[in-house]
């Protein structure tokens, strides 16, 4: 029955509405994504089928659930069901049947449309008109009839939805009448609907070699081509239709949106305005003129073709909705939004245009707001990878890191090529201080997107914060080399070469920012710090006036300008006419202490304390720093130095704890150091103790672990200040816990940046490192105290020596220290004579440190019988002097960077299988910029000679390059032995290095990524491996020796200073031939020092005989030089043979043993036995 009527209503319409074959209809191609409203006949068609339903039974929320699964809004229904209302009455058509079923469905109660068509149902019924109900099996008789009724049937399916049944219709259909054009046009639009485009493109074919005018066909197969992308092809089927129906503006639409998909949007328009001449009021043509104008960057014209679209049809949300992009491209973001909601107030579930309003309350900054939408959109379309990412900027821009990383994750896993959401997900990275997975984050977006500039740039900042510079600089060139104009690409390219100390070059790309972007203040100001750095004070000031023209109240180029000034010796006229401040403030051209105090006072009347609070407060901290530092060369320094404190004291008053923690734990910092200069003891503590609360809140704050390390590093002194706190109260082990815990945390950050966990023994675990013949002499330096803390075995808590007293007789004594070897370096490089030079004074200078450090109070704390070992931890500068020097020479000494190292060596040394490994020599690279060794062969020849074993290996002159040295130390010898430079980075620890072939160098960053737990022993018996000119270790020392040993090298032996190569090379083979025979690292050091001490020429004359003796007669180069010494030894006259030419501190206090101490065994009667050496097999 329900076919029967279905057939009937279908046969009905036909014939009311003059439609012998009705099609499926087609809304068209579309440049917008959402559904348009439904055109009149797919009203007809749902109509239609909800009649069936209700004469089937339907109840009333089964035809409600219905109207929602077709998404139809019965506004849009009402208004149909009139119109359609109409056109019935007037109709002479019987049409008894489909009124009852109207009346039907109004007794339902389903609303409007239930009301209007009961309303038409009654008038029909009223009129008393016969309706024929003749079945559409009956109309017709003959194969033409059966052809007929299948095609009806395949369009019923298709109106159901149901496309597989429509075909097979069509097919019987066909089956009967092969030239059935219509059964083969409908046909290819089920097809179509089922995505198979290929074959519904065939049955078009047929449509129109049956029907060659058929323009309904020759449009459907253009719009089929256009799903397969054959642009081309579909807009000549659209000119098809268009030549037999010149006036068929679909077709003219939909060329439209093929040209506008070819790129065409001038033609895209002008075929849109045809079909706009056929039918003004065709809304879908105007919206898509719209898109098109968009295209081309007409976006006024293209807010003009949408409100024509909105004129004809208000409801219209695609034009509502597309109306709000070029608002949003036009700043217009308010009306965008006003746009977006018109859109939402039709189509609730629009998703973009939730999206959409999101990214324009982003662009005001509305970011809650925005979230909401982003929201809203996600919610209707969970897998919209759009809103997602949107949704994470947002967040990204409330600081919410964790949450946009969150969100971008989610865009990636519905979008995994999503190159935005990956390089966003970096900068989210990069925030969070994740620096290597937001570089892996970058090389994601760049993997998809090869040309992305923004993602090298960015990869190549992050990779400035891990101090990876000559990377950085690398992915900095190719984000040039994508896009030559990029500033920013330019200007951080300079900041990593300046990191590099390479300043030439950075200015250089500085130049090239600035002559981009001529007003760019930061690059101007950063262009002044590396001419400053190269000594071109003058030049560097220039730039600086030139970053103030463009902002003058820039404070930092103020401050860096009072620098600059403070550093030239005299103005120059030429640069200084040349700038316009200097021109308009004369007074701006003192030089000096003067010219310092100049800049700043002029820069405070740009940088006001209400406007410009930070500027205000760090340009008075400045001020306060030149009268700290011109008062320290001054006779009389006081009266500076309250000046000062007067200068700290109003930086305070806007640099608050509340608004600038950090920089106001910087100006207590200052506060701190020149009051304990002006021995104002008790205010220094109180401030002390302040700075210390603020500290710790700011530690505890909501940081990561990266954030709390850089804090920790950038305010060490407080730290430091710490320890002195818990001396101060008796807390003697928590004092030293918390000075080891200072030491590790640094250590991890330089060496091991991504461990999160910081070990850090607890005082019982240190003693571990003692014995009844070992002590641990532990110094700490802070900015109030040098406290020496000793730990002695099974002692209940350290003993304590604190000298306050003597700090500032320390710092003294070491830029004393640091300029005398300067001297003595510059004039031994220039073979310049110079009386009483830092070699001549080093006995004395030894002698005034051990005073210092009040070396005679520690005798007296381990002046017992049985402790003959001393294990030395420095604090800071600590680790540049020969400590060991200091002591009694029966005393053996040995170094460590931190009692938890010490702890792991021992650990891994009690491991040790024992078994022999051949030694790994790495000789005389011909490194660049670095003098030539001359015994560095002899040396290693003698070495190689004693440890002889089949697999040693010989790196030496050219071959030893970075990749050559990097696989041979993988490959786990016994002893690494190096007779090259070595070089240490005081700004950037990582970057020290050995000096390899050519400009080949292996980097502390290099070394930490290999394993190095086989090795017993690594000799950098050239390197100055704790040079750092004029420079002040604020923190903690951190160099090629800390790296080998963390990463589990037993000993290491180095040199603080480049020693004579004779007494340098006895010394190392001496000690070698001490190892040969057994001895520790430790003794066979102590050992060769005092065998150098006492030797004399006659002594060293007959040990080269044995030697001569023994060595074949075809050896090289030994042999041989060992006869042109014997030769000279021949020469000299018995007198001078028995000089001791090396007793000096020069020849043996540079070599210092960084390691652990074998461990001995005792019996247990505590009666000592000879050691048991675990650490060493030769």
């Amino acid at each position: 029955m329900l076919r029967q009527f279905w057939r009937w209503l279908k046969r009905f319409f036909q014939r009311l509405f003059g439609s012998k074959h009705p099609s499926p209809q087609s809304g068209g191609h579309r440049r917008v994504e959402p559904r348009k409203q439904p055109t009149d006949a797919e009203y007809e068609s749902l109509f239609l089928e909800l009649l069936a339903g209700v004469n089937e039974g339907w109840s009333r929320g089964r035809v409600k659930g219905f109207l929602d699964a077709k998404n139809i809004t019965q506004a849009g229904l009402v208004e149909w069901l009139r119109r359609f209302g109409e056109r019935l009455l007037a109709s002479s058509a019987p049409n008894d049947e489909l009124a009852a079923r109207m009346v039907q469905l109004g007794e339902l109660g389903v609303g409007e449309v239930g009301d209007v068509a009961g309303e038409i149902g009654m008038r029909l019924l009223g009129r008393g008109r016969e309706t024929n109900r003749q079945d559409a099996e009956d109309a017709e008789e003959g194969e033409e009839g059966d052809a007929e009724a299948w095609l009806n049937r395949g369009n019923e399916q298709y109106h159901a939805g149901d496309f597989v049944g429509a075909i097979a219709s069509y097919d019987k259909a066909i089956e009967i009448k092969p030239d059935f054009h219509q059964a083969w046009n409908n046909r290819g639009r089920a097809l179509g609907n089922l995505g198979r485009f290929e074959e519904a493109i065939a049955s078009f074919n047929k449509a129109v070699e049956i029907k060659p005018d058929f323009h309904q066909a020759w449009d459907k197969r253009g719009m089929a081509l256009s799903d397969l992308g054959q642009f081309e092809d579909a807009i000549a089927s659209y000119d098809k239709a268009i030549e037999f129906k010149g006036d068929f503006h679909q077709a003219w639409n939909n060329r439209g949106v093929a040209l506008g998909n070819l790129g065409q949007f001038e033609e895209e328009i002008a075929s849109y305005d045809k079909a706009l001449e056929i039918k003004g009021d065709y809304h879908q043509a105007w919206n898509n003129r719209g898109v098109a104008l968009g295209n081309l960057g007409q976006f006024e014209e293209e807010i003009a073709s949408y409100d024509k679209a909105l004129e004809i049809k208000p409801g219209y949300h695609e034009s509502w909705h597309n109306r709000g992009l070029p608002l949003s491209k036009l700043g217009r973001f308010e009306d965008a939004i006003a746009s977006y909601d018109k859109a939402i107030e039709f189509k609730g579930d629009l998703h973009q245009a939730w999206n959409n309003r999101g990214v324009a309350l982003g662009n005001l900054g509305q970011f809650e707001q925005a979230i909401a939408s982003f929201d809203k959109a996600i919610e209707f379309k969970g897998d919209d990878h759009q809103a997602w990412y949107s949704r994470g900027v947002a967040l990204g821009n409330l600081g919410q890191f964790e949450q946009a990383m969150a969100s971008y994750d989610k865009a990636i896993e519905f979008k995994g090529d999503f190159h935005q959401a990956w390089y966003n997900r970096g900068v989210a990275l990069g925030n969070l201080g994740q620096f290597e997975q937001a570089i892996a984050s970058f090389d994601k977006a760049i993997e998809f997107k090869g040309d992305d500039h923004q993602a090298w740039y960015s990869r190549g900042v992050t990779l400035g914060n891990l101090g990876q510079f000559e990377q950085a600089i690398a992915s900095f060139d190719k984000a040039i080399e994508i896009k030559g104009d990029d500033h920013q690409a330019w200007y951080s390219r300079g900041n990593a070469l300046g990191n590099l100390g390479q300043f030439e070059q950075a200015v250089a790309s500085y130049d090239k920012a600035i002559e981009i972007k001529g007003d760019k203040h930061e690059a101007w100001n950063n262009r002044g710090v590396a001419l400053g750095n190269l000594g071109q004070f003058e030049q560097a000031v220039a730039s600086y006036d030139k970053a103030i023209e463009f902002k003058g109240d820039l404070h930092d180029a103020w401050y860096n300008r009072g620098i600059a000034a403070g550093s030239s010796v005299s103005y120059n006229p030429l640069l200084a006419f040349m700038s316009t401040i200097a021109r308009q403030n004369p007074h701006l051209n003192q030089r000096g202490y003067e010219g310092k105090l100049a800049s700043y006072e002029e820069g405070l009347k740009y940088c006001h304390q209400h406007t410009h609070p930070e500027g205000w407060g760090k340009l008075h901290q400045a001020i306060g720093n030149a009268h700290y530092f011109w008062g320290q060369i001054d006779s009389r320094p006081h009266a500076y130095w309250h000046k000062a404190v007067n200068s700290y004291n109003e930086a305070l008053k806007t640099l608050t704890e509340a608004d600038f923690p950090e920089l106001h734990l910087a100006v207590v910092q200052n506060l701190i150091r020149v009051l304990l200069g002006l021995e104002e003891t008790a205010a220094a503590k109180e401030w002390r103790r302040h700075g210390l609360e603020v500290f710790t809140k700011l530690f505890n704050s909501k940081k990561t672990s990266f954030q709390k390390r850089q804090l920790a590093v950038k305010f060490v002194s407080f730290s430091q200040m710490r320890v002195d706190v818990l001396v101060e109260d008796g807390e003697l082990v928590l004092g030293l816990e918390a000075a080891e815990r200072n030491k590790n945390l640094y250590l991890t950050w330089i060496l091991d940046a991504q461990k999160q966990d910081i070990l850090s023994p607890s005082y019982a675990d240190m003693q571990q490192l003692t014995n009844p013949t070992t002590a641990v002499v532990y110094w700490h330096l802070s900015p109030f105290a040098l406290s020496t803390f000793i730990i002695k075995h099974n002692a209940p808590q350290p003993s304590v020596i604190s000298t306050p007293s003597f700090l500032r007789e320390f710092e003294s004594w070491v830029k004393q220290w640091n300029q005398q070897y300067e001297d003595y370096h510059k004039s031994k490089n220039q073979q310049l004579e110079q009386q009483n030079n830092w070699r001549d004074n080093l006995p004395q200078m030894l002698k005034q440190l051990g005073d210092i450090l009040n070396i005679s109070a520690i005798l007296s704390e381990i002046n017992h019988e049985s402790i003959q070992n001393l294990i030395l931890l420095p604090h800071r500068d600590l680790h540049r002097f020969p400590l060991h020097a200091l002591f009694p020479e029966h005393f053996t000494t040995t170094y460590l960077p931190s009692a938890q190292v010490g702890i792991y060596l021992q650990q891994i040394s009690s491991t040790s299988n024992g078994e022999s490994h051949p030694l790994l020599s790495v000789e005389h690279p011909d490194s660049a910029g670095f003098h030539i060794l001359p015994h560095a062969e002899i040396e290693s020849a003698a070495i190689n000679q004693l440890f002889n074993h089949p697999n040693n290996k010989r790196i030496s002159d050219e071959r030893a390059t970075n990749t050559a040295v990097k696989e041979a130390l993988a490959a786990q010898y016994n002893i690494f032995h190096f007779t090259g430079h070595g070089s240490y980075d005081f700004e950037h620890p990582k970057q020290s290095a050995l000096a390899l072939s050519g400009e080949d160098k292996l980097t502390v960053e290099e070394i930490c990524k290999i394993d190095f737990r086989g090795y017993q022993l690594v000799t950098l018996a050239a390197c100055e491996t704790a040079l750092t000119g004029n420079q002040t270790i604020e923190n903690e020392y951190v160099g090629l020796v800390s790296a080998f040993v963390y990463k589990g090298v037993t000993n290491v032996l180095s040199t603080l200073w480049t020693v004579n190569d004779d007494a340098s090379s006895l010394l190392i083979m001496y000690f070698y031939w001490q190892l040969k025979k057994g001895k520790s690292p430790a003794i066979a050091l102590a050992k060769a020092k005092k065998w150098l001490r006492n030797l004399t020429d006659s002594k060293l004359e007959r040990l080269y005989q044995v030697i001569f003796k023994k060595l074949p007669r075809d050896e090289k180069p030994l042999r041989p030089h060992v006869r042109n010494k014997l030769s000279e030894f021949r020469d000299m006259e018995l007198a001078d043979k028995k000089q001791k030419h090396f007793d000096d501190p020069y020849y043996w206090a540079a070599f210092t043993i960084t390691g652990c101490f074998p461990r001995p065994s005792f019996p247990a009667s505590g009666s000592l036995v000879p050691s048991l050496r675990l650490g060493m097999h030769f």
